[in-house]
């Protein structure tokens, strides 16, 4: 009778007495089944902390397999095969590059025989796998040395990197393979009499690029006289950059010529004028000169009279190279306008000029001009390239060179003449000599694109030095 009333008091008690509860059966409702989709949460949430644990534990071998994963996809990597058997039973040894999951086979001069091999068909004998492993680590090495520029690298280009021979290059082969490969270049001619006169002075067909030094070319420089000192070194400075252009990748890191010997060694300029410059005396005595009375064979032009016209017209036409006698094709109010071939091709204003015909070689000018109106003189009827009427010019001055005593007399020389003749002579102002000449000036070079071209400040210097020569 006590206990039944104590439960019934601990019951009435409320929440002051929550601890009898803890003794009672629990409500029916507690005891349900708990629904799926709960279930599956639980689970759920179980397996996640679980599979995270796991990786937890295994966060080293993770890491290292996704470094090889990383390693095949970017990284190049190496292994050997052995090719089919051939008639002799020799196999040989190719090289295969995985890179960027492409595979390509590299070449070697190794092969292996039946005695090398394991009768399951595994290479056994050491010395092969030492010679292999050695090459696999030289190929290793060398993309190593590219850092990231093997990024983005493809396969063909890293499997010529590799076969590339580490030994020096051989400048008089990449001297004629340049030769060959600009057959259209102006002044080609030069590069080649550069290349023999190289070749002539090494006594032998074949120079290490290495063995370019300062002191070689200095050497080189002693050895050579005259224009030659100039030309052919600035030929082999020409040469040697564009060998470093091709053979050199800074961004891959590829530098297969590091040095540069022309940072410290200066090509010597001639001062040219010394030579091709004559007096005005001189200048007036092929203007007098008699013409040749020799016959020709008919159509033939007498190359001694031809070379005396031409040879007046540039030194009158402000130093007008043949070239430009011989392709000029427009003649505006007695006006020769063309394009300067020399230099068109690297300026922006494609050296364009305009010289007036003078009165002093109107009859002259009458004389071969083209009545076709195709070009401006009939030079391009007469022979068929430039390079055939600046021979034949050539061949005329040196008769006109030997009769009045003018040593290796030349076409440019009309060109030197008029300069030196107008500064030395006549004292006109450089500025307008640079600008007759068609030259650039370079610290004027933003003022010039404020200012639009006039021509006749030149022609008025050109007729200052016609007077000065026809008028005495």
């Amino acid at each position: 009778m006590v206990a039944v009333v104590q439960l019934v008091r601990a019951s009435d008690c409320g929440s002051e007495c929550r601890g009898f509860e803890s003794h009672r059966p629990p409500p029916l409702k507690s005891l349900r089944k708990p629904s799926r989709a709960a279930f599956h949460k639980r689970n759920a949430v179980f397996y996640f902390w679980q599979i995270c644990g796991f990786l937890l534990l295994l966060h080293d071998n993770v890491s290292q397999l996704f470094r090889n994963f990383l390693i095949s996809i970017i990284m190049a990597t190496f292994k050997f095969e052995l090719q089919k058997k051939k008639k002799d039973g020799t196999r040989n040894v190719k090289i295969i590059l995985t890179h960027e999951r492409k595979l390509k086979r590299l070449p070697t001069n190794i092969y292996v025989s039946g005695t090398d091999l394991t009768k399951s068909g595994k290479l056994k004998n050491q010395l092969v796998i030492d010679k292999i492993g050695d090459l696999m680590r030289k190929y290793r090495n060398k993309c190593n040395a590219l850092s990231i520029g093997l990024n983005g690298m493809d396969i063909q280009a890293l499997a010529s990197y590799l076969e590339e021979e580490s030994e020096d290059l051989d400048f008089i082969k990449i001297f004629r393979e340049y030769i060959l490969s600009h057959k259209e270049k102006k002044g080609i001619k030069n590069y080649r009499s550069a290349l023999n006169a190289l070749i002539k002075f090494i006594e032998n067909d074949k120079l290490g690029i290495s063995d370019i030094s300062v002191s070689f070319l200095e050497k080189l420089e002693k050895s050579l006289t005259g224009r030659a000192v100039s030309l052919y070194l600035g030929s082999i400075r020409h040469v040697y950059m564009y060998a470093k252009l091709k053979y050199n990748d800074e961004e891959r890191g590829i530098i297969r010529i590091p040095y540069n010997p022309f940072e410290r060694y200066r090509v010597p300029k001639q001062n040219v004028a010394i030579k091709r410059a004559l007096d005005a005396s001189i200048i007036r005595q092929i203007i007098d000169l008699p013409y040749d009375a020799a016959k020709c064979r008919a159509g033939d032009e007498n190359r001694f009279n031809l070379a005396k016209d031409c040879f007046i017209l540039s030194f009158c036409l402000i130093g007008m190279n043949s070239v430009d006698l011989y392709n000029c094709d427009r003649f505006e109010k007695n006006m020769i306008i063309y394009e300067r071939t020399k230099t068109r091709d690297r300026r922006s204003d494609r050296a364009e000029i305009h010289v007036s015909v003078s009165h002093y070689i109107k009859k002259l000018f009458n004389k071969y001009h083209d009545k076709t109106g195709k070009r401006v003189f009939v030079f391009y009827q007469m022979y068929s390239t430039e390079s055939t009427f600046n021979a034949a010019l050539n061949n005329g001055l040196k008769r006109i060179g030997e009769k009045l005593g003018i040593e290796k007399l030349e076409f440019y020389s009309a060109r030197h003449s008029w300069a030196t003749i107008a500064r030395n002579d006549l004292m006109i102002d450089k500025s307008t000599i640079n600008d007759a000449l068609n030259h650039i000036d370079n610290s004027m070079s933003v003022t010039d694109l404020y200012i639009k071209k006039d021509f006749s400040a030149i022609n008025k210097a050109n007729e200052k030095v016609l007077d000065y020569i026809f008028g005495k």
